[in-house]
This record gives structure tokens, sequence and C-alpha cells, in this order.
């Protein structure tokens, strides 16, 4: 008898335990359904409030509060998403954008947010989705329009950005940042006169990125071996927007293949101040030191250099050289050591230790090195061929090891890439003295006479001496 009495008891607790459950689930469903109460719209209205004074993390709170009390209220999910938005709490964002659209808020209105808050987290397939969402509700929202291109180029479809971009110029076309979208997405194809074209379309119409857009006017003179122009786009670039890092090295380079060395030293002085750590600056501003016979400054700064670029070869090869320069040759073999430690086979620096193994009469030493440098620097113009400096040194390498009508041929392609190049008119005025080529070492005299005179008196002395 008593166990059936347990029996029963068990099966009643069931019953009820079922029941409870089935009624709390009911209750559950009846919340979700029901419009927010009193109490929860009184709290989100406490939200909007705190919203409009743009104390947006009191307003989240608020918004909060209401949800617990109305879980099913998606205009205080909405506002929460959009505060978490503006305090860049994306993923947060995103969540509260779900709940809104998936409780019946203005679909339109989700899409014109939540995209922004997979776009600041790099989902970019997911802000595509919503653009194109909102684009499909309202064709003709140039706001979403505008943002279609900007996630096709964050996604680096670049035809489609600009695709897009020259739909909403065909009606508006005074956008100026818009015709810098277009330009920066043709440099990334490598369309340089397209590039220059809407770069130079920006500027016109005063684009906010109007230092960028000069920069890219400049990149794409370069690549069309126009350096007057591309000299005059960098300088309007750093004059509009100083902090462009890399437009420093670049305009400093252009005056380096111009021999306009002051202007190289000069702009990359600039830069260091702005950027004291930018190790890159100081290896190339020893260089230019170095090719403006200024060796004692080269050592200084070379000095600096190393110590900013430890695991930069070409730092302690430019200082080696600088060490040459200064007659410190023990300094020099140490130093280039260091960066051949890092860079075996590079001829410009097996070049600077075989020369100051030479300037100890260390010639057996030496040799070696010179074939070395020779053959990195072969290796190299064969990588660069539109970089004068690098046939510059080869011509050095093919001199030092004996080769004076190679050496010949060097000087003179890099005297087609840099015609106004001192040091290397002086060399080819020299090489062609010691085969013989009077005529020819006096047209190198009298072209260095209308560039650097002190160069032509330099070449005249050499011969002289000889």
């Amino acid at each position: 008898m008593r166990r059936k009495i347990l029996i029963g008891l068990v099966s009643y607790i069931l019953v009820l335990t079922f029941f409870f459950a089935f009624t709390d689930e009911i209750n559950a469903q009846r919340n979700q359904n029901k419009k927010p109460n009193e109490r929860a719209r009184k709290l989100a209205k406490e939200g909007d409030s705190l919203y409009n004074q743009k104390d947006y993390r009191s307003a989240i709170n608020k918004y909060a509060e209401a949800i617990v009390i109305a879980p099913n209220f998606p205009q205080a999910h909405f506002f929460k998403a959009s505060a978490h938005l503006l305090l860049n709490e994306n993923a947060e964002a995103v969540e509260d954008f779900d709940a809104a659209l998936q409780q019946g808020f203005t679909p339109i209105k989700v899409y014109e947010l939540r995209w922004e808050a997979h776009f600041k987290t790099q989902n970019y397939d997911a802000a595509l989705a919503d653009v194109q969402k909102g684009l499909q509700i309202q064709p003709n929202n140039n706001y979403l329009a505008l943002e279609l291109g900007n996630v096709y180029r964050m996604k680096e479809s670049y035809q489609d950005a600009i695709n897009t971009y020259n739909k909403i110029l065909s009606v508006n076309p005074n956008l100026a940042d818009v015709h810098y979208y277009v330009a920066y997405s043709y440099a990334r194809l490598n369309d340089f006169e397209k590039q220059n074209l809407a770069a130079s379309q920006a500027v016109k119409y005063n684009t906010k990125f109007a230092g960028e857009a000069y920069k890219l006017i400049g990149d794409a003179a370069v690549v069309g071996k126009n350096p007057d122009e591309a000299i005059l786009a960098y300088e309007r670039a750093l004059n509009v927007k100083p902090e462009l890092e890399a437009v420093y090295a670049l305009l400093s380079d252009i005056y380096r293949n111009q021999n306009r060395l002051p202007d190289a030293i000069a702009t990359l002085k600039k830069g260091t101040k702005l950027f004291p750590e930018n190790g890159d600056m100081l290896v190339s501003l020893t260089w230019y030191y170095s090719l403006a016979d200024r060796p004692n400054e080269a050592v200084t700064v070379g000095q600096q250099a190393v110590k900013l670029a430890p695991a930069q070869y070409m730092a302690f090869t430019n200082l080696c050289r600088a060490y040459n320069d200064t007659k410190q040759y023990s300094q020099a073999v140490m130093t280039c050591t260091k960066a051949l430690n890092l860079q075996p086979d590079d001829g410009e620096t097996n070049l600077y230790i075989a020369r100051a193994y030479d300037l100890q009469n260390k010639p057996d030493v030496a040799t070696p090195y010179y074939k070395k440098a020779v053959a990195g620097l072969l290796t190299y113009t064969g990588n660069f061929p539109d970089y004068s400096d690098g046939w510059y040194l080869l011509g050095n390498a093919y001199y030092a090891d004996g080769q004076r009508d190679k050496a010949i041929e060097a000087y003179k392609k890099n005297l087609q890439l840099s015609p106004n190049f001192a040091k290397g008119r002086v060399n080819l005025g020299y090489m062609y003295f010691l085969n013989n080529n009077q005529v020819a070492a006096r047209e190198q005299y009298d072209l260095l006479l209308k560039i650097d005179k002190t160069s032509a008196e330099k070449l005249k002395q050499l011969m002289d001496k000889k």
C-alpha cells in the first residue's frame, strides 16, 4: 500500500513540475509578445535623453535596464546598438542591431548603421550584404551607394569600387573625396594615367585628402618619368600634410637623382624632425651626406642610423662608406662585416670592404671582395635596372676589378637614368681618359662645367695628375 502511495506521489510531483515549466514557458512567451510596459518605456525615454546629451555609456545602461524588463523592445535594442556603435563597441552593436531587426524594427534603418559595425570589425562581407540589402529597399539612397563603393574598396575589389564611385560622380561630379577614392583605387590597379586624372580632380574640388591626392599625382609622375612634375606634387603634398611620412623619402630620392643633394638632405632632415624614430630616413641621409662629400656628417648620422635600424644591413653599409671617406679603415671593415653578416652577397657592401682593405695596402684581401662586388651588383642592376645608383656602383666595382670597358658601359647607363649625377660623369670621363679617348673625356668635362664646376675641376685634376 505504501509503495502505491509513493508511486502516486512521484507521479503527482512530475505532473506539477511539467505544469509549472509549461506555465513558465507560456508566461515567457507572453512577455516576449507583449508591448513594453510603462516602466520599460520610462527607462528607454531616460536613455533617449542621455543619448541626445551624448552620454552614450549611461544611455546604454538605461536601455539595458529597459530590455531586462521588456526583452521584446526593438527601439531600445536599436538605440542601444547605436550608442555602442558611437563608442566603437562594434560587436555589441551588431548583437543589438540583430535583435532590433528580428523584433521588427525598420530594416532600412538597421542596414544603414549595422553595415558600419561590421565594417569596423573588418567583416567586409557582412558589411557588403547590409549595404546591398539597404539599396534593394532604397535604390536611390546616396549614402548607401557611397558606402557600397567604400566597402568594395576595403575588400580590394577596386574595379567594382571604381564603377560604383563613377555612377555617383555621373550625377554629382563635384564630390571631391569620391574623386580621391577613385584615384586611390586606380593606384591599386596600377592604372597610373587614370590615377593622375582622378587625383587632379580631387584636388580641383578641394578634397579633404589633398595631401594624399598630391602624393598620388607625384607617384604617377614618377612612373611617367616626369621628375619635375613629381617634385612639384610631392612638395605640395608635404605643404598640405607634413605628416605624410613616406613622401620625404620619395621626394629626396628624386632630388638625389637630379644631383640636387642639398635639397635631398634638407628634405630628409625635415622628415627626421617629425619622425625621429624613422631609421630608414637616417640610413638614406647617411648616404646623401657621403654623396655630397660631407663624410663627417655622414659618420654622425650613420652612427644614429645603426642604433635605430640594427636589422638593416644598409645602415651598416652606408656607415662603412662614411668611415672609408674619413680614413677610418679599421672601423669601416668592422662595420661592413656587420652588414655582410646580415646580407652576405650585397655588392655595394663588398665594394666598400674591398676598398677599406685596399686603402690599408692589403690588395690580396681586397681582390676577392671586388669580384664579389661585381657579382652582387650585376644581380642588383638586373633586378632594379631603372635605379641609377646601382649602375654607378657597378661601374666603380668594374674599375676596381680592372674591367675599364665594362665600367664605361655601367657609368653610361647610370647617366642615362641620372644625367646630372656629377660623380658618375667624373668617373666616366676618367675612364675615357685612361682608355686614351681624350675627346670623350673632354666631352664629360664640358658637361660638368654646366652641371657642377667643382666636379669638373676634380676631373681635370685627375687627368692632370695622371
